[in-house]
């Protein structure tokens, strides 16, 4: 698995990938996901976006964030440490295990701290969202008893 950042030359690929239909109440299209990336930068905040590649084929996207707290509802772990705000797996390539590659990759890479010293790094999901919740506990991830909205908060220890 390879992150390459979303650039002019992949952008449009990276907004033609989907999720399947029963998911998409689960996470954002690719599209808000980097408008909210652009305007999350353009106030100040720390954002990265990555197209998701296995042997040259892009396969999914992720987004990350350090020290994004400032909005309505965010959980105290916000502040300081890194978020894995979005990561999605192309429906053609789901069921490959490509997700728990991902996974690994983007912890491996926000533990280099590309965008600040942070000590943990969470993420949030659909309670409904079993397969995404079976993913992230079976790469360290645990609750912390936050929550953002329904969406329940999960947490990994990047000093580990």
């Amino acid at each position: 698995m390879e992150l390459k950042k979303v650039t002019n030359q992949n952008l449009w690929d990276v907004v033609k990938l989907k999720v399947r239909s029963d998911q998409k109440e689960f996470v954002a299209d690719n599209a808000t996901s980097l408008l909210e990336a652009y305007a999350t930068q353009n106030e100040g905040g720390k954002v990265e976006t990555f197209a998701l590649y296995e042997k040259d084929t892009l396969v999914g996207f992720a987004m990350i964030n350090f020290n994004v707290s400032i909005w309505e509802g965010a959980p105290k772990v916000a502040r300081n440490n890194y978020c894995l705000w979005r990561l999605m797996i192309d429906q053609r390539y789901q069921d490959q295990a490509l997700g728990i590659d991902a996974l690994v990759c983007l912890i491996r890479y926000i533990k280099s701290m590309p965008l600040g010293r942070g000590k943990k790094l969470y993420l949030s999901y659909v309670p409904s969202n079993v397969a995404a919740e079976q993913l992230y506990k079976a790469a360290g991830f645990v609750p912390n008893g936050e929550k953002i909205g329904e969406e329940i908060v999960l947490v990994l220890d990047l000093e580990k």
